[in-house]
């Protein structure tokens, strides 16, 4: 079975339902999972609040300069995890109701200066619509070897950069933020300008202005410090760590040597797109510890039903893991698996499914688009050590019971 028609199976009969929450999870587990609370999430987001500008009076104040770097760094983390709290928000699953979550995205998205209504637009409406369907998403989409020699050799070397360990440095501020974040001049924004004009102003007005003070509060912190130091350790600095989390958070989500992409609407899937086209990544200490860094990490939940909270992701990505087994790419980062994957994801083979270097070389296997179901068969299961890994990986699936049990759920309320 080739990629086409496996792909197109999916879509037929019973199948088409594939990796949708009524697959994987029971009414009652949606209801639990997609539980929302005010007071958790006001709570969240008041914490994190605290800590930036406890980090950002440790950026600006007259201490040792590697003090104020060190401390520099820690906002930069900062701005990125209230802009996870902003993501959910800007989903409306971070608290109950639409404008709490509308307001809140507002006030999360001050340190990151991002306009709400375009952060709808090319986070939720076109990411969302169809992930990793290149010509829909362009998140981090990989040229194929013929776009790729096709292009200048201006864009050829970006593009080598881009795909490289320092690439994220500048891919996100580059291609979005400046781009499509900040005032509705992407092509896919102007027509709807009108209604991106007022958080477009708030983001001009009151994102800005935040740049402002932190000039002014750094000089008077640091008066002998000149106002290219206060700026630099205060401002760019801090958003130059945020830009950089971002980006290579993007990538690890959506670029992986198992994690395919398409160029053809007529062969994308929900569960092609959203199960097997994100990676649940493990991080290690210390960023473990930072929360809301690894929980969106366990990113096919997210993508299967972005109406679950962030603090509910876990959760659910554990009964998705039950359902689809090896279909979810998962992997600790570690430095070597950071190398790993930048040296693997160069350009996509779109119609074998397999990554390859910037030669057209493969340098991964290619994709098999079949569910693990139905790839099971050909695995030769005698003399597998039981498994070691706590993902369960190599073990009997428990795919079948889960998923079962959601469809007796189903076929109980049908002969109701």
């Amino acid at each position: 079975m080739n990629v086409v028609q496996s792909e197109k199976s999916l879509r037929s009969g019973v199948s088409r339902k594939l990796g949708t929450p009524g697959d994987w999870m029971t009414s009652d587990e949606r209801r639990q999972v997609t539980s929302r609370s005010l007071s958790r999430g006001l709570m969240i987001l008041g914490v994190h609040y605290v800590l930036y500008f406890a980090t950002l009076i440790g950026a600006l104040a007259p201490l040792p300069i590697w003090i104020n770097v060190l401390s520099a760094v820690a906002n930069g983390a900062l701005i990125g995890l209230i802009f996870l709290i902003g993501h959910d928000t800007g989903h409306s699953s971070f608290v109950p109701g639409r404008n709490w979550n509308r307001w809140l995205t507002r006030l999360a998205f001050i340190p990151c200066i991002h306009s709400r209504s375009l952060w709808d637009t090319v986070h939720n409406r076109i990411h969302h619509s169809y992930a990793n369907l290149k010509g829909y998403d362009y998140v981090w989409a990989p040229m194929s070897k013929a776009e790729y020699d096709a292009s200048s050799r201006r864009r050829r070397a970006l593009e080598r950069f881009y795909r490289g360990p320092l690439g994220p440095l500048a891919y996100y501020a580059v291609e979005f933020w400046l781009k499509k974040l900040i005032l509705p001049i992407a092509p896919e924004m102007r027509g709807e300008w009108k209604k991106h004009l007022p958080d477009t102003i708030f983001v001009l007005v009151v994102g800005f202005g935040m740049v402002a003070l932190i000039g002014v509060v750094g000089h008077w912190l640091s008066p002998m410090r000149p106002l290219w130091l206060v700026m630099l350790i205060g401002w760019v600095l801090p958003y130059a760590v945020w830009n950089y989390l971002m980006a290579l958070s993007i990538f690890l989500q959506h670029n992986h040597p198992k994690v395919p992409w398409f160029a053809d609407k007529s062969e994308w899937s929900f569960y092609g797109g959203n199960i097997r086209g994100a990676a649940h990544v493990d991080l290690p200490m210390p960023f473990s510890f930072l929360r809301l860094f690894s929980w969106v990490m366990v990113h096919n939940a997210h993508h299967a039903l972005p109406s679950i909270p962030i603090y509910n992701l876990p959760q659910a990505q554990k009964m998705l893991i039950e359902a689809y087994g090896d279909d979810i790419v998962r992997y600790k980062f570690t430095l070597g698996s950071y190398r790993a994957i930048f040296k693997a994801c160069k350009l996509f083979d779109y119609e074998e499914k397999q990554w390859t270097d910037f030669e057209g070389r493969p340098t991964a296997d290619p994709i098999d688009m079949r569910p693990s179901s139905e790839r099971i068969e050909i695995v030769d299961m005698s003399g597998m050590a039981n498994p070691t890994r706590r993902d369960g990986r190599g073990g009997l699936r428990v795919s079948n019971a889960r998923r079962q049990m959601v469809q007796d759920e189903a076929a109980g309320r049908r002969s109701k």
